[in-house]
């Protein structure tokens, strides 16, 4: 079982900017109960039923495991390595999914391990879940036990971990960062091929069936130029909240010879990998490569060129810097777009939730994991998006006159852009969406959303916006860059 540290359980020190801080991680996991037992046992897995995606139509897009499965279904047997705040994301994920069961986890942090094994435990779909603090001791004693890994650790482990797995004929489904270098991505992905197994990576915007969506019938080659007309700009922004340096209770201590075995110089650099470049390429290029992979999945279309500009804005420890703000310029076959993409550490950031922005002459398109921030708007005084409302993929927003069609826009109308809505909610948290495309992918034959072949242009990308911006330069992407 996990609980997150309540207010009276951590020490907090006030933060200042640039003067250190510490304060206990509210998700550090503890080797105690979540809450304490309830007189009635939580939902088991096996009762789950897929909760659908209501469409504006009255439809019902089921989840990709409504039904229960019958006998002869295979259960995809994960191993979980990385018991953090990801790795829990997933178990809570995995939970849900009746084709999946999570029977061993790893993790260095004793606590972690347990607390995580418990968890499991409790929701009763296995007795016994193994628990371990080294990977490849895992590999050997859970081999022929387990049918797949889930690799949630920092992102310098992720290379050698998920080669590991896959060399022993296991399917992957690797958090991003996928790697810290371009030369050990490449290396992950010849090892799926090599190997003939899947190497999904956690892109989880591919599996939003509201993406999907915009994917499939408003952006295809088909209906882009109807919809958008010629394509001008693309803006990505992500604001993340400022915290304080995480600090860890004293019993989980590590001793440094422990720690070094792992690749961590210290507890206070393992409690903050993110904030390091020996351990990955920090936050800021994280939230680069997931948003700007939208655009690489929307058009497929590469820059030619980056310039970038930031800096270490409000944390006093680490050598990652917390914001960027990025202009891209990509090459389309009617000429360049240009793109403004940002990540910004602020204060007053909580409020404004990441989203990505495509705009046209006709129109715009802003996509978004947050509902209120999914939106298209057509420009004022122009009919042709009433064709995409009749066929159903768009839904007016706006409330017409008494006695108007409601979805129709009226050529008449000028002023500001109107808001469109996709006609669907999605009511099943995404991650497990894309938790449950890899199980069919890697078990059912169903095709992939993301594998790392498919995620790598936005890890290069982002890569080199961060280059850009430590050079102080402009950098010219060839074609060679994106070359597996």
């Amino acid at each position: 079982m996990v609980r997150m540290i309540s207010s009276s359980d951590r020490k907090v020190v006030r933060f200042h900017r640039r003067k250190p801080v510490a304060t206990m991680d509210r998700d550090f996991p503890l080797d105690v109960p979540l809450s304490p037992p309830r007189a009635n046992p939580p939902m088991k897995r096996r009762e789950f039923v897929g909760v659908s995606v209501a469409l504006g139509s009255g439809l019902l897009a089921s989840s990709l495991f409504a039904e229960k499965p019958n006998a002869e279904s295979k259960v995809a047997r994960l191993a979980l390595i990385g018991c953090g705040r990801q790795g829990r994301a997933l178990v809570n994920a995995g939970l849900k999914i009746p084709e999946l069961q999570i029977t061993a986890v790893c993790d260095i942090v004793a606590s972690a391990r347990n607390s995580t094994k418990r968890y499991i435990e409790f929701d009763g779909e296995k007795d016994s879940v193994a628990a371990y603090s080294d990977f490849e001791e895992l590999l050997t004693h859970e081999k022929g036990k387990i049918d797949g890994v889930l690799v949630a650790t920092p992102d310098f482990a992720h290379h050698s971990q998920c080669i590991a797995a896959l060399e022993a004929g296991l399917p992957v489904y690797c958090e991003p960062m996928m790697a810290t270098t371009p030369g050990d991505a490449r290396d992950m992905i010849r090892a799926a091929k090599r190997a003939d197994r899947l190497l999904q990576i956690g892109f989880e915007r591919r599996s939003d069936p509201r993406y999907r969506h915009v994917s499939d019938h408003l952006l295809n080659s088909e209906t882009r130029e109807r919809l958008l007309g010629r394509i001008t700009h693309f803006e990505t922004q992500a604001h993340r909240r400022v915290q304080a340096e995480f600090a860890w209770p004293p019993r989980d201590t590590m001793e440094p010879e422990y720690l070094k075995r792992y690749g961590y110089e210290s507890m206070s650099e393992y409690r903050n990998w993110k904030q390091y470049k020996r351990y990955g390429n920090g936050q800021c290029v994280f939230n680069l490569a997931l948003q700007v992979d939208v655009f690489e999945w929307f058009f497929g279309v590469r820059p030619k060129e980056i310039r970038a500009m930031g800096g270490l804005e409000f944390y006093p420890f680490g050598d990652c810097d917390d914001s960027i703000t990025g202009a891209i310029a990509y090459a389309f076959p009617h000429g360049t777009v240009r793109a403004a993409v940002r990540v910004w550490m602020t204060t007053s950031g909580g409020g404004m939730l990441p989203f990505e922005h495509v705009y046209g002459e006709l129109g715009s398109v802003q996509t978004s994991l947050s509902d209120e921030l999914f939106r298209l708007h057509a420009e004022p005084g122009l009919a042709k998006w009433n064709d995409f409302v009749r066929a159903g993929v768009l839904k007016k927003e706006n409330v017409s006159a008494e006695g108007e069609d409601p979805n129709l826009l009226s050529v008449r109308e000028t002023g500001n852009v109107v808001p469109y809505l996709v006609p669907m909610i999605r009511s099943v948290p995404v991650l497990q969406l894309h938790l449950e495309n890899f199980v069919k992918a890697a078990y059912h034959g169903s095709e992939s959303h993301c594998t790392a072949a498919d995620a790598f242009p936005a890890h290069v990308i982002a890569w080199n916006v961060d280059e850009a911006m430590r050079s102080n330069a402009a950098l010219a992407l060839e074609s060679e860059a994106f070359t597996l």
